[in-house]
């Protein structure tokens, strides 16, 4: 038996095989500052004759240390099914262009929506299987139906004796209509 690996919903933290699960690439943004610091050991290395300690003492006094940064990238979550549709896919900012060209662009998200979307794939998957249920159940109830027209003898079984019987009524019947 195949067994598949567990996979965590990055929004709302539910535990389900891989298989159930659906990832997605969204926008990973991270800004910050960094700045010189300084602690006792930092004075306590000075006092001895340091020069490093020196060197970040003076940095820390006369000098603007402060460092900003900003930046972004794009990473990979697992989403469960309900909330795949509630998190952003990278790259889906407002522009100028999805303005401008709004009634192109609209039928675009939609199409991409049902594609896409595997909320659509799981209700194409139950729509599929339940046709192939009721084919079998419609199939099987033939066979029943066939088995009760075919058997002339009637022992539940289908042999030569039932097909010899069903040839002796036809022949009956046709020779009766000359």
């Amino acid at each position: 038996m195949n067994t598949y690996a567990q996979r965590t919903c990055s929004k709302c933290g539910i535990r389900k095989p891989s298989n159930n699960m659906y990832s997605k690439t969204i926008d990973k943004i991270y800004s910050g500052s960094s700045r010189r610091s300084v602690n006792i050991f930092t004075f306590f290395g000075y006092l001895l004759g340091n020069k490093g300690s020196d060197r970040a003492i003076q940095q820390w006094m006369f000098q603007s240390t402060n460092r900003k940064y900003s930046g972004g990238t794009t990473k990979e979550i697992y989403l469960c099914l309900k909330c795949y549709h509630l998190v952003p896919r990278a790259n889906s900012g407002k522009g100028i262009f999805k303005i401008i060209f709004f009634p192109f662009y609209f039928p675009y998200i939609v199409l991409r929506f049902v594609i896409t979307s595997p909320v659509t794939k799981v209700v194409l998957l139950s729509i599929v299987s339940i046709l192939i249920w009721v084919s079998l159940k419609f199939l099987k109830f033939l066979k029943f139906i066939g088995i009760k027209i075919i058997d002339q003898d009637g022992d539940g079984d289908i042999d030569g004796k039932d097909f010899q019987l069903a040839y002796q009524k036809a022949a009956n019947l046709f020779s009766n209509s000359k």
